[in-house]
Protein backbone atom coordinates (compact mmCIF):
# COMPACT_ATOMS: atom_id res chain seq x y z
CA UNK A 1 0.00 0.00 0.00
CA UNK A 2 1.71 3.28 -1.13
CA UNK A 3 1.01 6.64 0.94
CA UNK A 4 -1.09 7.87 -2.10
CA UNK A 5 -3.93 4.94 -0.84
CA UNK A 6 -3.38 6.17 2.74
CA UNK A 7 -4.00 9.54 2.41
CA UNK A 8 -7.17 8.51 -0.25
CA UNK A 9 -8.80 6.51 2.50
CA UNK A 10 -8.14 9.34 5.50
CA UNK A 11 -9.35 12.04 3.51
CA UNK A 12 -12.30 9.65 2.73
CA UNK A 13 -12.99 8.27 6.12
CA UNK A 14 -12.50 12.13 7.43
CA UNK A 15 -15.07 12.74 4.14
CA UNK A 16 -17.59 10.60 5.72
CA UNK A 17 -17.29 11.51 9.15
CA UNK A 18 -18.22 15.04 8.09
CA UNK A 19 -21.03 13.82 5.89
CA UNK A 20 -22.30 12.07 9.05
CA UNK A 21 -21.89 14.65 11.50
CA UNK A 22 -23.94 17.25 8.96
CA UNK A 23 -26.85 14.51 8.21
CA UNK A 24 -27.23 13.57 12.16
CA UNK A 25 -28.66 17.45 12.55
CA UNK A 26 -30.59 17.66 9.68
CA UNK A 27 -33.87 18.55 10.36
CA UNK A 28 -36.70 20.81 8.54
CA UNK A 29 -37.56 22.52 11.77
CA UNK A 30 -36.39 26.10 12.29
CA UNK A 31 -34.32 26.65 9.33
CA UNK A 32 -35.58 27.70 5.51
CA UNK A 33 -36.27 25.09 2.92
CA UNK A 34 -32.95 26.46 1.10
CA UNK A 35 -30.75 25.99 4.25
CA UNK A 36 -31.59 22.15 4.69
CA UNK A 37 -31.87 21.94 0.80
CA UNK A 38 -28.17 22.79 1.03
CA UNK A 39 -27.23 20.89 4.07
CA UNK A 40 -28.42 17.62 2.95
CA UNK A 41 -26.95 18.22 -0.74
CA UNK A 42 -23.45 19.15 1.07
CA UNK A 43 -23.86 16.21 3.17
CA UNK A 44 -24.46 13.52 0.51
CA UNK A 45 -21.57 14.88 -1.34
CA UNK A 46 -19.62 14.19 1.09
CA UNK A 47 -20.09 10.51 1.96
CA UNK A 48 -20.70 9.73 -2.01
CA UNK A 49 -16.74 11.23 -2.32
CA UNK A 50 -16.29 9.20 0.75
CA UNK A 51 -17.30 6.17 -0.98
CA UNK A 52 -15.38 7.30 -3.91
CA UNK A 53 -12.22 7.54 -2.30
CA UNK A 54 -12.77 4.10 -0.58
CA UNK A 55 -13.48 2.09 -4.38
CA UNK A 56 -10.44 4.23 -5.64
CA UNK A 57 -8.43 3.04 -3.01
CA UNK A 58 -9.72 -0.56 -3.31
CA UNK A 59 -8.70 -0.71 -6.72
CA UNK A 60 -5.20 0.38 -6.59
CA UNK A 61 -4.25 -1.75 -3.86
CA UNK A 62 -5.74 -4.76 -5.67
CA UNK A 63 -3.54 -3.63 -9.19
CA UNK A 64 -1.07 -3.73 -6.80
CA UNK A 65 -1.54 -7.39 -6.00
Amino acid sequence: MQLKDLAFLAFGSFSILLGAILSSNFSFVGASALDSLLTFCVAFFLVFMGGVLWIATTVNVIKEL
